[in-house]
């Protein structure tokens, strides 16, 4: 045991005393902590030195909150010097022009008030917000503002296709045993309607305004942009639960939107599948915020911002 004796030189106590504390170990390294703005648009986590932008939509019924609560993404991104702006904007499939001038309106206006101008920007959304996370990137890509520099974009398990999901909402409205499913399919099929029309006697409505169609035209504005598209295919859960088959899942028109971008020239573009990751709200549910691993994320943003 050290010191178990008064030593017979008091200076030798002194000096070695002041030796144990010039070698003891620093104390922990103060880390700003990241502003927060809240505004009825949005929600901003702005860390003290940001590197990029990530912009996220929330689902259909979704908000700000209901995104930070669903995943960790926000936290992991503020960590690692990327500010994000957690979205209200939701209740959407598609856009008017009208609206997406407001959208644009409202995240550079943001981006100027919080001192963001220049950083690289990343929009993502989850469901519905990932049609609206797409159709902005396509809006951006045509006509660019110089407050949001896009760099990349993700849409987590989307129903980017309207044209050819409406079938599929259209069967499950009118012949699902599943009340959930036939709701929801009820639901849009009278947005649709009410809206754009049937695609089969209004194919130019989607052909304008659906996220993406068939059509090259359709996903040329995203041909040299980096894409992700996150998808949780379990059949077993989705027959079991929905009554769905493989070709009735976002995932299926996830894979094709994919070729698509590969075959108009899309190098960057990836069609990531998870297994067991969904949870939602505390459940199992393979169309979750949680099938994005919010570490891949925010390393994907980091490295594609050079």
């Amino acid at each position: 045991m050290f010191f178990s004796r008064h030593p017979r030189n008091p200076l030798a106590l002194v000096c070695a005393v002041a030796f144990l504390f010039s070698c003891s170990a620093p104390g922990p390294v103060s880390v700003a902590t990241p502003k927060e703005v809240s505004t009825a648009a949005y929600q901003l986590i702005r860390p003290a030195e940001p590197e990029a932008l990530l912009i996220l939509f929330p689902c259909f019924g979704c908000d700000a909150q209901d995104t930070r609560e669903e995943s960790k993404i926000t936290d992991e991104a503020a960590a690692n010097h990327v500010a994000v702006m957690l979205m209200n904007f939701n209740r959407r499939l598609f856009l008017s022009d009208v609206e997406m001038t407001a959208l644009v309106d409202v995240i550079s206006t943001a981006v100027s008030q919080n001192d963001l101008a220049g950083k690289r920007v990343f929009l993502g959304g989850f469901s519905s917000g990932g049609n609206v996370a797409l159709l902005l990137a396509k809006r951006l890509r045509q006509a660019p503002e110089k407050e949001i520099p896009l760099a990349g974009l993700f849409a987590v398990d989307s129903p980017l296709d309207l044209s050819q999901l409406y079938p599929v909402w259209k069967r499950h409205a009118e012949h699902s045993t599943v009340p959930v499913a036939q709701g929801e399919s009820a639901m849009v099929i009278a947005l649709l309607d009410s809206t754009l029309g049937n695609p089969t006697d209004s194919a130019a409505n989607y052909e304008v305004f659906s996220p993406v169609t068939p059509s090259a035209a359709s996903v040329a504005p995203l041909k040299d942009l980096p894409v992700r598209l996150y998808t949780e295919p379990d059949t077993a859960w989705w027959r079991e639960n929905r009554g769905d088959r493989y070709e009735d899942l976002n995932a299926c028109y996830l894979e094709k939107l994919h070729k698509q971008l590969v075959a108009a020239g899309n190098t960057r573009s990836e069609f990531i599948t998870t297994q067991n990751k969904g949870i939602q709200h505390g459940h199992r549910h393979p169309h979750a915020w949680s099938i994005v691993d919010p570490k891949d994320l925010v390393q994907w943003i980091l490295a594609e911002q050079h």
